[in-house]
């Protein structure tokens, strides 16, 4: 009898087992003929939110073989609704449920923002998009870009990747630059320091002449105490110059807070970081993170740097330059807030991370220092990365001027369209 039985289910068994093995074979083959993957779906079990910043990635250690290797992590994580499966192949996670994994964003458009760090930033990018075999969008001409008209072309069916050229910022505008699954990246810095830095490096490097007109033995003090006299215009390289980089209107009131906050708000929204030129170094691991890049992605040297005197502002010319510069403020207290909320999110060895990020940066600068004395320097494995290599074209490339840098990139993008 039970001989009958289990012949009974036994033709069952073998169908749907012979089912399964040729549904599994039928997708394998067709995801590897278009040229996808399966993906490997990773358990979370954390609570997800916009980005989760606890993961130490993006290599773990594999030891099983041996050998001391390293593999991605994949633990990035977007905020798609639960239950929801969306792939997006070319710089986006792939979403499943809520499982993810974590992928390299290659689409970047990063928001000059003046003396604010912002050219150490754009060659960051730069050497990225060279480092990856990224289209960068560049102008026909000089380093802005303001318009459609002065992109510099590619060839027929090919996008840009990245973008970190001058311009104003504008929703509408940025969308049409890079792909749709684009990030954007800007940076702040606190407003007098900002303020001082600019209005040197105009007066003395391009002789704008508001500033040249003002006396030169209290300059600063002279700048911040008669606006009205020297300074009047609501947007000018030492007058709220962040709003108009972030595309405020022109002549929005300091009473007219609700306009300014929403506006604020919106922009939160559309960037994925805003950095903070104070925390430069924690901003960058915090840009590595949402980004899956490596430290060969985020290492510098200082660059485009204006040597003055110290300057040191009292607490009335303090007011005074606030009154004037409201709106460099308001972006500035609102955005470090963010900052700081986000720092709150990160897990615990994230400070450690930073700590051996600047320490890489002490080995990188030493490196690039010495002249030619080494070809190279490796930058041992860590729990947050892979070993990597800095050569001294590396070094040359950080090195590079921004207006040198650009000239060399328009014409290695001509070349390549030929």
């Amino acid at each position: 009898m039970k001989e009958k039985t289990q012949n009974k289910y036994a033709p069952k068994v073998v169908f749907w087992t012979s089912f399964f093995v040729i549904v599994f074979a039928f997708v394998a083959i067709t995801s590897d003929s278009l040229g996808y993957k399966l993906p490997v779906l990773v358990p979370d079990t954390r609570n997800a939110s916009l980005y989760d910043f606890s993961h130490k990635q993006p290599f773990y250690e594999n030891t099983s073989s041996g050998k001391s290797t390293f593999t991605a992590r994949n633990t990035f994580h977007t905020s798609s609704p639960k239950n929801i499966s969306t792939t997006t192949i070319s710089n986006m996670t792939t979403t499943i449920d809520s499982k993810s994994l974590a992928v390299m964003k290659t689409h970047v458009a990063f928001l000059k923002v003046h003396k604010a760090g912002s050219t150490t930033m754009q060659n960051l990018f730069f050497r990225f998009g060279i480092r990856h075999n990224l289209n960068i969008l560049l102008p026909r001409r000089g380093n802005y870009l303001n318009s459609p008209g002065q992109k510099l072309p590619l060839k027929s069916g090919q996008h840009y990747d990245i973008f970190a050229c001058h311009t104003v910022y504008n929703t509408k505008w940025f969308k049409s630059l890079l792909p749709a699954d684009s990030v954007n990246i800007a940076i702040v810095r606190e407003p007098v320091e900002r303020m001082i830095s600019s209005a040197y490096y105009y007066r003395d490097i391009f002789g704008v002449k508001y500033l040249k007109r003002i006396p030169s033995g209290n300059f600063i003090h002279n700048l911040v105490n008669f606006p009205e006299k020297y300074n009047s215009a609501f947007f000018s390289q030492t007058r709220n110059s962040m709003g108009k980089d972030f595309g405020f209107r022109n002549g929005i009131q300091q009473n007219e807070k609700d306009q300014i906050k929403s506006y604020l708000d919106k922009l939160n929204s559309e960037f994925l970081l805003v950095m903070i030129m104070e925390k430069f170094d924690e901003s960058l691991v915090m840009l590595k993170r949402l980004l899956n890049w490596s430290f060969i992605d985020i290492i510098y040297l200082k660059t485009n740097s204006h040597k003055h005197n110290p300057i040191v502002l009292n607490a009335t010319e303090i007011a005074n330059f606030r009154k004037t510069s409201y709106l460099d403020y308001e972006i500035y207290d609102y955005f470090t807030e963010v900052f700081e909320t986000k720092l709150k999110t990160i897990g615990n060895d994230f400070y450690d991370e930073v700590k051996f990020f600047q320490n890489v940066l002490d080995r990188v600068h030493d490196f690039c220092s010495a002249g030619k004395e080494a070809s190279s320097v490796s930058i041992l494995s860590s729990k947050w990365d892979k070993q990597f290599e800095v050569k001294t074209s590396d070094c040359q490339l950080m090195n590079t001027k921004e207006i040198q840098f650009i000239n060399k990139l328009r014409s290695n993008t001509m070349k390549r369209r030929k």
